[in-house]
């Protein structure tokens, strides 16, 4: 958090982090396998903040736990849009981080259709989310992708602080259930 927000270019992108942080009761104590990361990200005149809390006491099987999602887009035109926005930018960030992409052995892909790629689906996602829509100020920015950057940060920030692990690569769990595609 405190490497972040030294790095942070604005007032506004400071503003954006302080408030996820203090929602999400950064820093506070968490036991052992459990642990918070936080991530931001800006693009198109937007910046948004995520806050996560991962429960990895079995690393191979992480999940997210809670989450709390700061987002200033200057002026929302649809404050539940943007809401909505940032959830699928949150199960994308789950997704990409935790269980789903595309595995290639001796060059051909693993995964042979949709139902194999493991996308992250409603028991994956945390039961406690806040998204936090800044208040209106100047023109509207863009809100396309813009939640997924900062969660997929607070996801890996998460789950290295917790299992002690830095993941070097993406999803860090191979399903157990995992069936490649036959040849």
């Amino acid at each position: 958090m405190a490497f972040r927000r030294r790095f942070l270019k604005t007032d506004e992108d400071r503003a954006v982090l302080d408030r996820a942080a203090s929602a999400g009761d950064w820093g506070r104590a968490m036991a052992d396998g459990f642990a918070q990361g936080i991530g931001f990200h800006a693009e198109y005149k937007s910046r948004t903040a995520c806050l996560v809390e991962i429960d990895a006491r079995d690393p191979k099987a992480p999940r997210v736990t809670r989450a709390v999602i700061a987002v200033d887009v200057g002026r929302p035109i649809n404050p539940r849009g943007l809401e909505a926005q940032m959830l699928g930018g949150l199960t994308d960030a789950i997704s990409t981080t935790l269980t789903a992409g595309l595995h290639i052995d001796k060059g051909l892909p693993l995964e042979g259709s949709y139902s194999q790629f493991h996308y992250a689906r409603q028991r994956n996602s945390p039961t406690d989310v806040r998204v936090i829509v800044m208040p209106a100020h100047g023109e509207p920015g863009g809100a396309g992708e813009l939640g997924v950057p900062a969660a997929v940060g607070a996801i890996a920030n998460a789950y290295a602080r917790a299992t002690g692990t830095r993941p070097r690569s993406f999803p860090v769990h191979f399903p157990v259930d995992f069936e490649p595609f036959p040849r």
